[in-house]
């Protein structure tokens, strides 16, 4: 998997009005040194700072993290559905980099 990579999973349906939990995973290196040829040089931390997550445009889900934040982090979140929609999910790090996915409820 390359950096930035999003795979999500979801129930392959649902129904109106059930709570459906949602499984995000974003390949990001999590960094706290800078390396050159193989040495750290200088703390440098890159990690993923902010997600968001929305169902047919409406905000779901969204957290903020530290640098504690494991390598390729997980997230898992409840998501109660009232219509088949699209669930998108944006993650932030703090490099001002941002990767995203999707993926679709379906009733």
């Amino acid at each position: 998997m390359s950096v930035g990579q999003v795979r999500m999973r979801v129930p392959e349906k649902a129904k109106a009005g059930e709570v459906v939990t949602v499984r995000v995973l974003v390949t990001h290196p999590m960094q706290t040194m800078q390396y050159r040829d193989g040495k750290p040089v200088e703390r440098n931390y890159v990690y993923i700072n902010r997600v968001e997550a929305t169902y047919n445009g409406k905000k779901v889900f969204e957290a903020e993290t530290t640098q504690s934040v494991s390598e390729n982090p997980l997230f898992v979140f409840p998501v109660k559905v009232d219509a088949p929609g699209i669930v998108q999910i944006t993650f932030h790090d703090t490099e001002g980099k941002t990767f995203s996915g999707q993926a679709e409820i379906k009733f």
